[in-house]
């Protein structure tokens, strides 16, 4: 269990109490599972840089990595940015999750493993149906499948944009055609044909073929997943749903077709340099962990004092 606590098992007459809209043959119950506003937890995350004497810039897409004075990384690292800016820095660590490959190869880094987009739309329920779901309901997932399923996730608004409450149904999984490929529409050349040309993609979608073409059609038609919503709750209508936000995942993947599902550091790059290659999901729920864990590598490979295990 991880450490979870009071997991408890939970036959339908016990879970329906729960979530009496809800079935099922049994459930886990995880009672301090909760949610947040994430946007909220990233800003104050930008405040505690800021209050360290940090600094976070928005706008500056690197586009170039090279010593900072030619030759080796012996006096530091210089990031080139796409509006001309220019970045000198003792040492760097690379978190860019759709682009990580990317940037660790003109780094010098390894070839692989290479992210492929995999777009997650979400349907969300109307308002008036709200209280069809109570709180986070997860499928269990399917080991024959690499990804989760659809599950509902009630959510608490931005404070920040001012957006009400939102109950989330989804998401699936289609590849997408761009590596911010939030929709069918948006294209992208360069990284349509960089995951075409990946040995690894054509593997995994001759493994996964019936999957991979079932969740395009339900992307694509509304009414196709309604199949899946009413396994858990069959009192939600097609009339209830309306498409909602989508995000993109980094997807790591092999030549051989296979998922990376484990953390990866680049080793092949220079010293100066830490590429973080794969950071698998659940990313916000466990970034003071990751960030714990990314610090603790850093100082080990810079030969910094180690950092501190705690939040």
């Amino acid at each position: 269990t991880n450490g979870v606590k009071d997991l408890e098992f939970m036959e339908p007459e016990q879970f329906q109490k729960v979530e009496p809209h809800c079935k099922g043959v049994r459930a886990l119950l995880s009672p301090h599972t909760g949610i947040v506003d994430w946007g909220l937890v990233a800003r104050h995350y930008a405040a505690d840089v800021a209050a360290s004497g940090g600094e976070v810039l928005t706008s500056h897409e690197v586009d170039s990595v090279a010593p900072a004075l030619g030759g080796d990384y012996v006096n530091g690292v210089a990031l080139g940015c796409a509006g001309g800016a220019r970045i000198v820095a003792r040492n760097a660590i690379f978190c860019a999750g759709a682009y990580a490959d990317r940037l660790a190869r003109k780094s010098g880094g390894s070839a692989e493993p290479m992210i492929v987009p995999v777009r997650g739309e979400y349907l969300e329920l109307h308002e008036s149906k709200h209280h069809l779901v109570n709180a986070l309901v997860y499928p269990v997932p399917d080991p024959s499948v690499p990804f989760l399923g659809v599950h509902f996730t009630p959510t608490m608004g931005s404070v920040a944009t001012g957006q009400p409450p939102q109950v989330l149904i989804g998401p699936n999984a289609v590849v997408a055609f761009a590596r911010e490929g939030y929709s069918w529409r948006h294209i992208n050349v360069r990284d349509l044909a960089e995951a075409a040309l990946f040995p690894g993609l054509w593997r995994l979608g001759l493994k996964h073929f019936s999957f991979g073409i079932g969740e395009m059609y339900r992307s694509l038609f509304l009414r196709a997943q309604m199949s899946e919503i009413n396994k858990y709750i069959p009192d939600i209508k097609l009339e209830d749903v309306r498409r909602g936000r989508a995000g993109v995942r980094a997807q790591a993947m092999d030549r051989q077709g296979t998922l990376v599902d484990d953390f990866v550091f680049d080793e092949d790059c220079p010293q100066a340099l830490l590429h973080v290659r794969n950071s698998p999901s659940p990313g916000a729920t466990s970034s003071l962990a990751i960030g714990i864990m990314i610090a603790e590598k850093a100082a080990t490979r810079f030969g910094l004092a180690s950092a501190q295990a705690g939040p």
